[in-house]
């Protein structure tokens, strides 16, 4: 299995994970991380999360709403 290179903003963004979070305290937790050096955009938050998704590293949890 190769390795893959982790950019700045996924490394904070699995940082981030060490407890269940929605997309914007992802954001919020990842821009307090970082001293506000990285700051994540919607878009880049969830193409990110797509990704380490489909790469078997993070599960979601589903959506609070669903009973």
């Amino acid at each position: 299995m190769g390795t893959t290179a982790l950019t700045e903003a996924v490394f904070y963004i699995l940082l981030s994970l060490d407890t269940p979070l929605h997309g914007y305290g992802i954001m919020q937790n990842v821009e307090r991380l970082s001293g506000g050096r990285v700051r994540l955009a919607a878009g880049t938050l969830y193409g990110a999360l797509a990704t380490l998704t489909e790469r078997g590293w993070i599960v979601s949890l589903g959506d609070e709403s669903e009973g």
